[in-house]
Parts: C-alpha cells; structure tokens; sequence
C-alpha cells in the first residue's frame, strides 16, 4: 500500500470531500506547478524552499505546513504521474468487451496520463536520484504494479486464444517504456498528431498478439 507523504494531506485519493479538501487540491496543484517550473529551470538541487513558498505566495513557515522536507516537493511532481492510475486503468478495461478491447482501454488510459504529464515524467527521469529511498522504491512498487495489470490483460487474452504466444511481461514493459517516449525523446514527437501516435503505438503492440484470428476492439 501506498505511503502517504505529508503534503497537503487530504487530497491523494480523489475521495470526495468539502471546501477544505478543495482548496488543499488546488493549493497542490499550484505547489507542483511552482516546482515544476523551477526544476526545469535549474534543477532540483538549484531549487530553494523560499524560492517556492515565494512563488506560491506562501511564508516559508507556511509552506512547511504542506510538506516535512524539500524532497516532498520533489515527491509531489511525481506523485501526480500515477495517482489513481491503476484504478483508471481498471475502470476503462472494465467497461470493454473482449481481451483486445480491454487491453487497448488500458493502454490508451495509461499512454494519455503520460502523455499529458510528459513535464512531470521527465522530471522523474532526471532527478530521480535526488529522491529518498522510500521514494524510489515505493515508485518502483507503482510500475511494477502497473506493469503487472498490462501483463495479465495480455496473458488473460493468450489463455482465451485471442492473442498469441508471447512473453508477456516484456511485451507490457515496453508498452510503458514506449507510453514514455513523448517526455524521453519530445522533439521527435513537435508537429505530430496525438491520435496518431497512440495509434502507431497500438498497431505495433497488436502487431506482435495478431493470432490470424480478427477481433473487435
């Protein structure tokens, strides 16, 4: 299970709540904003606390109301990457019908989270060892978990005969390498089409688990 961090506590679930849990969103939403702003700037080791608590228009003593430490900012950037991923992934395999349905619900739902948070995921990248250790093993613990769910949409659709034989925990690792790429290698991707990348990302995934048998979905 997920270790909670200190900032902003309330809103890490999504769990529905009141004005207070409202306002702590959007107090976490600027935090991350602010700090991703000023990483990508300087770099994490470059970031001072005044500089955020500044930007954010909070006192520095107000600022330590949110967090424990200056690595929580940090923690809060990738933090938003996941949360409530897997669940999401879930929902969106759970309304589709059939094994290659399924599996694309999942994809797109985990591809369009990281393409939208393509600012956060490289930052992850770059500093991820100015994470603690507690961070990166519980980030680690996300992916895999991640990773895993993938595997068994792919392994459910090779035991139903849909898809064939192949290993299907590297065929999900690269599924999430790939759902990576836009923050990894962005240039590559300026003046293309959303729609049509994810598109060319799935044609190759299904490409590999074609059985000769066609499929809806």
């Amino acid at each position: 299970m997920r270790t909670p961090l200190k900032v902003i506590s309330g809103s890490r679930e999504g769990k529905p709540g009141g004005v207070r849990q409202e306002r702590a969103r959007k107090r976490r939403q600027l935090l991350t904003e602010v700090v991703m702003e000023l990483v990508k700037e300087r770099g994490f080791d470059a970031v001072s606390v005044n500089e955020v608590a500044e930007r954010a228009s909070l006192s520095v003593g107000g600022l330590y109301r949110h967090i424990g430490t200056k690595n929580d900012l940090l923690e809060m950037i990738c933090d938003e990457i996941n949360l409530d991923l897997l669940s999401d992934m879930k929902a969106a395999a759970a309304t589709a019908r059939g094994a290659s349905a399924k599996l694309k619900a999942a994809i797109r739902t985990y591809w369009d989270r990281h393409w939208d948070a393509s600012a956060a995921v490289l930052i992850a990248y770059r500093e991820y060892q100015s994470l603690s250790p507690e961070a990166k093993a519980r980030y680690r613990a996300e992916e895999k978990t991640l990773t895993e769910f993938l595997s068994d949409l792919i392994r459910a659709g090779m035991i139903m005969e849909e898809f064939r034989e192949v290993d299907d925990r590297l065929l999900a690792s690269e599924i999430v390498f790939l759902s990576h790429m836009r923050a990894l290698k962005g240039y590559v991707f300026k003046g293309q089409d959303r729609t049509a990348i994810l598109n060319e990302l799935l044609e190759m995934v299904f490409s590999r688990l074609r059985n000769g048998v066609q499929h809806s979905g």
